[in-house]
């Protein structure tokens, strides 16, 4: 098994504890719900949650997410991506010893029923409730891909994690994440290097970041 597999299913503990942010949309499941821009209190266009990614709202305009927001549509349409779904599993088999955490980052915002919401992911056997869902979508400033961004930063800011990685269908998104590497600030920096006892020899970043773009039958490209 290679360096990037062991680090896939969470067997790279000689690394360091690491970070997963993983999608919903697109990259878990399969969905089919819509955000309708409005203007004037009529819907002028319907927007699938890629197109949302990347929409610019035009003067006049505003988004209604009455769908996105629908957790009984979640779970009554949702399609599972089996290799997503099996990776996670995988990654929860080894994820206590490695003191790793995996976070589902999405652009949405609060589901109206967060327990149906909830046990989409159950019916599947996703173990969603060692998981917290950052909703990015309750962030009004700013793209998803900035948004989801400074989530990202905010877990690297305690120090704790040597590897982080996102996996996400939107390439905006994962192009983001890496961007983050050559910014993070240099306290963050020296918090890791601190608490693994890094010194400047080291032949290995103290921070490694993996952004992995989801393909349609949910395998994985790595973007850098």
């Amino acid at each position: 098994m290679s360096r990037f597999e062991k680090f896939i299913n969470e067997l790279s503990s000689q690394y360091g504890a690491g970070i997963t942010f993983i999608d919903i949309d697109e990259t878990i499941f399969k969905t089919f719900a819509k955000i309708y821009v409005m203007v004037n209190g009529a819907v002028v266009k319907k927007l699938d949650n890629q197109t949302f990614n990347t929409y610019v709202l035009q003067p006049g305009e505003s988004y209604d997410f009455r769908e996105f927001r629908d957790a009984k549509t979640f779970r009554k349409t949702s399609i599972p991506i089996p290799k997503t779904i099996n990776r996670i599993k995988r990654m929860f088999k080894n994820i206590n010893i490695r003191e790793s955490k995996v976070v589902f980052l999405t652009a949405r915002s609060d589901f109206l029923d967060k327990e149906t919401f909830l046990n989409t992911f159950r019916d599947h056997g996703i173990p969603i409730d060692k998981i917290y869902v950052e909703r990015a979508g309750n962030i009004k400033t700013g793209t998803v891909a900035e948004i989801k961004a400074r989530i990202v930063i905010k877990y690297l800011s305690t120090g704790l994690y040597r590897r982080v990685r996102l996996i996400d269908d939107d390439v905006a998104n994962v192009k983001g994440f890496i961007a983050i590497e050559k910014k993070l600030p240099k306290e963050i920096i020296d918090k890791v290097k601190e608490k693994y006892g890094i010194t400047g020899e080291e032949s290995i970043k103290p921070i490694e970041f993996y952004g992995l773009l989801v393909k349609d039958n949910g395998s994985l490209k790595r973007i850098k």
